[in-house]
């Protein structure tokens, strides 16, 4: 997980009374926050662009902007230290966006200590702009249609506010956005555009020019296109794979031509956000209505705790006829259960505890009987999902700490299944013969376990529906393939090599499942004077552990070479069961996994020999 620096005084500046570290850190710690601890950070600011960076006091100043590229070495007059900041370090908790900034996280601690209970209450005004989206953005030419904006006035600018800003876009992209794919964020001087009408429409790679972020507009050069933009500016060439196979890009422009961005990668210098700036344009971009829509919620909210002067304004959206208005402060319902939240997080409860549970963490409460609960979760919280996430919320706000452990009603002695024990025995006996254990992947490809070891398929394995690469497509049915595997990235290490695994192979069956798991030993032997009568005294010796003899009868099996190959039976009173096989590799096997040497290998059904799984 990411980690952030939320700045102390900011936060504790938006709190109620008086927090000691120690206190701080510990409420930080109940409701969820997994906290570093705290640090001074230095922040370096880009006069060129605006970018602010935060360093450690141990780490060298940058000699490059990451947004704008600008070399600091060439321009150090471009490169200024805005001084330390004291903050507090802790790891994003990626389902609680709304906690990214000092702003939200303050809220968050104000419901929980009861400073302020219930659903917070932010005004809204009427539109005081419309974005009009080109039915072609939702076309395979340029997949991404999704647009969400507001207006935000009354806004005071200074170096705090403008890093916390950029701070809380680019979490957002990273939890909300995934990394700008489904969701990316664009702020801008409102003043620098015609303030009331706008267009969301895909353009052409070479079709129009404007100045990117960061490059001087007084360069003649600076105007680039479109495609210059994601093969020349650093966010280009870092973000040019969102766009890839798109036909068409998308771009953000007010009715007079100004261009606000080319979403998901760079804004435009002539709408960049100034210390002068006192109104913002802010939209979020996307692939999904509720992404986009849930992404600006939580970074309108988090901007008004920032800044409770400023004053935010919704903005029309027209998809073709339908004109949504965004953004929509609607807040999600759920019914809720007071026995079942009492049953699932242990809290004795009533229908009024519970209401003053979920009034801590934000959410507004409405008692229908004594059993049932209406819940009305605020707009920006993008982790309800069902009625068991506000049981957490509840039992969040009661406090983990706070409940009493208990044991479980019901006693047992857990016990080593008869398996584990079987094969610990296995274990111990080949260590003792001085073998190396090993764990491979379950996952293999048909090309390893049959192709590479010269055998038909399997009448019945496990393949895999969407499988990650080609290496691994199925599930094994031979330890071999891993061991082999073993010997080929250990081609540098002192020969003989002796390794071997217990472990598990899976196949099709009939039962519930529809697979079932098997326990298997093998082994193999490498150097350069090996055959099968070492794996067969290994074999032996590992039978001879669990009260059997040995058989063994030649055969030509496809893994190894003519004449050396053999099944293994298990012998005892008379009864012979076929559990394995062993024998000496042919030499296409060898060459399949890149071995140099003779090889030999045995395998035995654990299972078969003992019923057991």
């Amino acid at each position: 997980m990411p980690v952030i620096g939320i700045p102390v005084k900011l936060l504790t500046e938006r709190l109620e009374g008086d927090l000691t570290p120690d206190e701080l850190v510990q409420h930080l710690q109940h409701i969820g926050c997994d906290v570093e601890g705290f640090a001074t950070l230095r922040r370096i600011k880009c006069t060129r662009c605006g970018n602010i960076v935060e360093i450690t006091a141990t780490m060298d100043p940058p000699v490059l902007c990451k947004r704008c590229g600008i070399d600091y070495v060439q321009h150090p007059e471009l490169r200024v230290d805005l001084g330390e900041n004291h903050v507090i370090r802790m790891e994003l908790l990626a389902v609680r966006p709304d906690m990214f900034d000092p702003g939200g996280l303050a809220r968050t601690l104000r419901g929980y200590l009861e400073q302020t209970t219930g659903s917070p209450e932010y005004d809204l005004g009427a539109p005081l702009a419309h974005v009009w989206v080109d039915p072609a953005m939702a076309t395979t030419a340029c997949p991404r249609p999704a647009i969400a904006c507001a207006v935000a006035t009354n806004v005071v600018l200074d170096d705090d506010f403008i890093k916390e800003l950029m701070n809380l876009q680019e979490n957002l992209h990273w939890a909300l956005g995934r990394d700008r794919k489904h969701a990316s964020i664009g702020v801008y001087d409102l003043a620098a555009t015609n303030g009331k009408a706008f267009r969301y429409r895909p353009v052409g790679r070479d079709e129009l020019r404007f100045v990117p972020l960061g490059y001087d507009p007084q360069d003649p050069a600076a105007a680039i296109t479109p495609q210059q933009v994601l093969e020349e500016h650093p966010k280009g060439v870092e973000f040019a794979r969102l766009l890839a196979g798109f036909e068409a890009y998308p771009l953000l422009e007010d009715s007079d031509g100004v261009v606000l961005s080319m979403p998901p990668i760079i804004n435009s210098e002539q709408t960049r956000v100034t210390d002068a700036t006192t109104s913002f344009f802010i939209d979020v971009t996307g692939t999904n209505r509720r992404i986009v829509s849930r992404c600006l919620n939580v970074l309108v909210t988090s901007l008004m705790e920032l800044q409770p002067g400023i004053n935010l304004h919704q903005v029309g959206i027209q998809y073709g006829d339908e004109v949504l208005h965004t953004p929509d402060f609607a807040p999600q319902v759920m019914e809720l259960s007071v026995p079942a939240t009492a049953g699932w997080t242990g809290i004795p409860m009533d229908a009024v505890e519970l209401v003053e549970l979920l009034n801590r963490m934000g959410h507004d409460v409405e008692i229908l009987d004594p059993d049932t609960v209406r819940v009305s979760a605020p707009a920006y919280r993008n982790d309800l999902m069902n009625p068991v996430d506000l049981m957490e919320d509840a039992a969040i706000a009661f406090g983990y700490h706070n409940i009493v452990p208990t044991l479980v009603p019901t006693m047992t002695v857990g016990g080593e299944r008869p398996i584990e024990g079987v094969s610990g025995t296995v274990r111990s006996c080949i260590t003792g013969l001085g073998w190396a254990e090993v764990m491979t992947l379950v996952l293999t490809s048909e090309a390893k376990c049959f192709e590479a070891l010269r055998r038909p398929p399997h009448q019945a394995y496990v393949s895999l529906a969407h499988p990650i690469s080609r290496d691994q497509t199925m599930l094994r049915t031979s330890l071999a393939p891993g061991l082999l595997e073993t010997l080929t990235v250990n081609g540098h290490n002192k020969y003989p090599q002796r390794v071997f695994e217990v472990g598990e192979t899976t196949e099709l069956t009939d039962t519930q499942t529809g697979a079932s798991e098997r326990r298997a030993v093998g082994g193999v032997v490498i150097g350069e004077r090996i055959g099968a009568t070492e794996v067969r005294a290994v074999a032996e010796a590992t039978l001879r552990e669990l009260g059997w003899g040995i058989r063994t009868q030649g055969a030509e099996l496809p893994s190894y070479l003519p004449g050396r190959g053999a099944i293994i039976f298990a012998v005892k009173d008379g009864l012979e069961i076929q559990v394995g096989e062993l024998g000496e590799l042919h030499p296409a096997v060898l060459e399949a996994f890149e071995l140099k040497h003779p090889a030999a290998m045995f395998e035995i059904d654990l299972t078969t020999l003992t019923g057991l799984r």
